[in-house]
């Protein structure tokens, strides 16, 4: 046919601009074949997807402030040196928080659960510098499926929310994040105990030294009372002072601007045998007493690191919700995606029918 005689046919059957919706409707009928044939491919298609995607899990745990009860073995010592550097419920929580979120702890846990797979499966095939950089980008991804968030965000002593997200197994993602939390806890107990250690060996070896320095110098006053007293019995032997130059009230009121020879060799004598037979010296220090009371009760206290109390696990992580992929979501997606597409293909062939139809006519 030539294109004259196409052209006089097209305009013997003109197209009418307006759409018959009966005509459209009894379209999709005859190409319903079509239409449920693309629907049933979206679905296999979306069926396969989730069948091959790797679920990703999310665990939750609640965590509570300490009480005023909990932080109470920690301030033992505290109240012991009549110390104001007091641990609180605020402080110990923030303390705690810290080592939750601490990169290294975190680090820690990423390696030891060889998390690497997770998200690198061929990780054993890169070069050392894709190792490298693989590792330092899985781990930022780690990072970011992690996140510590306030229960109460006007409360600050409200508790945390602590959440971890992974495409692993279930139980390994609520074993990693009751992990993180128990790391944390056991963190925090080791850093207080540590330091109220090191408060109590400085304040008992600060005793014991001024205990040591106390006896030293009270022992080398008595030796230097000795010497001072046989140098004034020399003066008595040569003088020939037996007796006291002085008696009774007013030796005692004036026997500190007396020279030590007017008590005589019998005074001065009698007091350097009794010094040089003295074995302890201790009831002449003033104030040993009290540091030997304190020494005592430093030395008897007893720091139970088990009985700090930093967090309190108000729930645990005991289970997992599978947050990706969502079958349902997906499915549905995929279900309206595929009548679309079928209609529009169903559109496109009855279309197609149409028009061959008018230019065979």
């Amino acid at each position: 046919m030539s294109q004259t005689n196409k052209y006089i046919q097209e305009q013997s059957h003109p197209i009418n601009p307006q759409i018959d919706l009966f005509d459209v409707w009894n379209g999709l009928v005859e190409e319903s074949k079509a239409i449920l044939i693309t629907f049933m491919i979206t679905i296999f298609l979306s069926i396969i997807y989730l069948f091959f995607t790797t679920p990703m899990y999310l665990a939750t745990s609640y965590l509570l402030p300490p009480t005023q009860k909990d932080v109470l073995p920690m301030n033992e010592l505290s109240i012991l040196l009549n110390s104001n550097s007091n641990n609180t419920p605020e402080s110990v929580f923030k303390a705690f928080k810290m080592n939750l979120e601490s990169r290294q702890s975190l680090k820690a846990v990423f390696d030891e659960y060889k998390l690497i797979y997770t998200y690198e499966s061929d990780f054993d095939l890169l070069s050392p510098l894709e190792k490298r950089k693989a590792e330092q980008d899985s781990f930022d991804e780690f990072l970011k499926h992690f996140s510590v968030q306030l229960n109460d965000k006007k409360n600050d002593l409200g508790g945390y929310v602590v959440s971890l997200s992974l495409e692993t197994d279930e139980k390994v993602v609520v074993n990693i994040l009751n992990d993180l939390v128990a790391r944390a806890i056991d963190k925090t107990k080791v850093q207080i105990y540590e330091q109220l250690i090191v408060e109590k060996t400085t304040r008992e070896r600060q005793l014991q030294q001024a205990i040591d320095s106390a006896r030293k110098v009270e022992k080398d006053r008595r030796r230097d009372r000795i010497a001072q007293l046989s140098e004034a019995l020399l003066i008595t032997q040569k003088l020939g002072i037996k007796k006291p130059l002085a008696s009774g009230p007013r030796l005692i009121s004036q026997s500190n601007s007396f020279p030590l020879y007017f008590l005589g060799s019998e005074l001065l004598e009698v007091e350097r045998a009794v010094l040089q037979s003295r074995e302890n010296d201790d009831p002449f220090v003033s104030e040993l007493r009290d540091w030997q009371q304190s020494l005592n009760k430093l030395t008897s206290l007893v720091i139970k690191q088990s009985e700090f109390g930093v967090a309190k696990i108000d729930m645990m992580a005991d289970y997992a919700e599978k947050i990706k992929p969502k079958k349902a979501l997906i499915l549905a997606a995929a279900g309206i995606l595929g009548l679309m597409l079928g209609v529009f293909i169903a559109l496109i062939r009855r279309a197609a029918k149409n028009r061959k139809t008018r230019m065979m006519g």
